[in-house]
């Protein structure tokens, strides 16, 4: 017999996305899209310094220091991310939920002004 209780905690615990997860996904992300925009080499060098500038971004400025990840905000940033692939010019603006995945001591993140 199929007990509830485990198999609802295994898909709750399973939806939540970590602050290292997140950093990662969206720095692939938004480098990605400014590399189909043939702006990587003009804008940041390479790939590899466009995703480490963007990991630092997103670790320091989006989540922050003594801050919770926001599981359904990431995964909105994410999204929103993923629908801006292929749109030129690339711009640094953020979507609402970019601006929010951080919960930090006193409310959430600031904009980071991507």
């Amino acid at each position: 017999m199929l007990r509830p209780l485990p198999l609802m905690l295994l898909l709750t615990t399973g939806c939540a996305i970590s602050q290292e997860k997140f950093v990662e996904k969206f720095a692939a992300e938004k480098c990605q899209n400014i590399d189909d925009c043939g702006k990587l080499s003009e804008l940041h060098g390479t790939l590899e310094e466009c995703i480490k500038g963007y990991e630092i971004i997103a670790d320091e400025e989006m989540v922050g220091d003594d801050c919770a990840i926001i599981s359904d905000k990431a995964r909105e940033c994410l999204k929103e991310l993923r629908k801006t692939n292929g749109e030129c010019p690339v711009t640094d603006a953020q979507s609402p939920a970019c601006a929010e995945v951080g919960d930090c001591k006193g409310g959430s993140s600031g904009d980071s002004g991507l």
